[in-house]
């Protein structure tokens, strides 16, 4: 007997660039899970909590809601000693209605996930032309409402905000919605950055290694009160301390600041102060802040804790 195929694969997997994986991610969920369906049948997981026995139990029982089931494991590059056998036993009788979603920045070419996304799913690697598409997304933003960006307006936001797709995207919103007429040029994004960015993620993490906590919780709800959605300012501080690892790491191999510029995307008039900030980072303590910052995301969405006291205990731990 022939087993039915699926009209989509079960097991997806997404590495590479931050901001543009999670737009797809958010973007897959919406096709395989209905919104209201979220809060019941949507399961997330960091890597602290994956656990197969009862990951693999929940999904081969069918949802008490009905529909689909999803499965969500973020930061899979951060796993450490786990089996994927009983993962990839799973995949040769994967239940029905029944999906995973994994994602991580990068994973080695041996990872078992990579060999099982080919056999039995779709691995989607955003990394070249990464850049290009998050732009490409914020232009069909602009076009929906009627809007242009001239190039300078492009380069002035993009260096503004030290690339962050995430605060770009956010940006938008205001120039959009504060903007005269169809056009957006240099001038337009100078008045926004005048009066609405007051801080800059290069700014939060400042804080941090000043163990300024006074001036994080400041800058938090800044950013807070402008888009209300933690998501994003996890994702945002997540994005930074991320580049600052990545350029402690290079320094460590010798590499030279034009480099390291290059590599994480800091541009020219950025990078004294960047670097500044990399060296003053203790690298022990900067990824105990990742993972802490991880927890703390999981432990908000997990209804364990309001999300906005959530960050602002982390803030203080991690300014402390």
């Amino acid at each position: 007997m022939v087993k039915e195929r699926r009209a989509k694969p079960f097991l997806f997997l997404f590495t590479g660039e931050e901001f543009l994986r999670g737009n797809k991610v958010e973007f897959l969920l919406d096709q395989l899970l209905p919104r209201e369906l979220h809060a019941t049948n949507l399961f997330r997981f960091y890597p602290d909590d994956l656990s197969w026995p009862p990951i693999l139990s929940q999904a081969a029982t069918p949802s008490l809601m009905g529909g689909a089931q999803v499965f969500w494991v973020a930061r899979v590059d951060r796993l450490k000693k786990v089996d994927f056998e009983p993962f990839a036993s799973y995949c040769s009788h994967p239940a029905s209605q029944t999906y995973f979603i994994f994602e991580a920045d990068e994973l080695p070419s041996s990872h078992p996930l990579l060999k099982l996304a080919r056999t039995f799913g779709e691995h989607v690697h955003i990394e070249r032309h990464a850049k290009e598409e998050g732009l490409n997304l914020m232009r069909a933003k602009l076009k929906r409402f009627g809007k242009t960006m001239t190039p300078g307006a492009w380069q002035t936001l993009e260096e503004r905000l030290g690339g962050s797709g995430r605060l770009m995207d956010m940006a938008l919103d205001q120039l959009m919605l504060y903007s005269e007429g169809p056009a957006i040029d240099e001038e337009a994004v100078g008045k926004l950055a005048h009066a609405f960015l007051h801080y800059e993620p290069f700014d939060l993490t400042e804080a941090l290694v000043q163990k300024d906590t006074d001036q994080a919780l400041k800058i938090f709800h800044f950013f807070y009160e402008m888009n209300a959605d933690i998501t994003m300012i996890v994702g945002l501080l997540h994005w930074q301390l991320k580049r600052i690892w990545q350029a402690k790491k290079l320094l460590a191999r010798g590499a030279n600041p034009s480099d390291i510029a290059r590599m994480v995307r800091i541009p020219p008039f950025r990078l004294d102060s960047f670097l500044s900030q990399v060296r003053r980072f203790d690298l022990e303590a900067l990824e105990r802040l990742l993972d802490l910052l991880w927890k703390m995301d999981w432990d908000a969405k997990r209804g364990a804790t309001e999300e906005s006291v959530a960050m602002e205990a982390f803030l203080a731990t991690a300014a402390g």
